[in-house]
């Protein structure tokens, strides 16, 4: 399990937590990734990107954007990729 809060009181305004290299995906064997998440900001955005290993950029495959909304919520996402990547 991981936990990533980002304070108002603190200066930056993105903060970035990476998974460990996962395999490739196929038919048989896909991934799921479910998280839950809280946005307590007026202008909040959550993003999760995927890192292929060949690539040095990052495809964003989901995002929200909200306004304060004070619970949590979750998603769950499915992922195919070919080749090794990080989310």
């Amino acid at each position: 399990a991981y936990f990533l809060s980002l304070s108002s009181e603190t200066r930056s305004s993105s903060a970035t937590l990476r998974t460990s290299v996962f395999l490739p995906t196929n038919e048989e064997h896909f991934c799921q990734i479910t998280f839950h998440y809280w946005i307590s900001q007026m202008n909040g955005t959550l993003m999760v990107g995927l890192q292929k290993d060949s690539e040095d950029t990052i495809t964003n495959i989901w995002q929200v954007s909200g306004e304060l909304q004070n619970q949590w919520k979750a998603n769950t996402i499915t992922i195919n990729s070919t080749e090794k990547y990080e989310v």
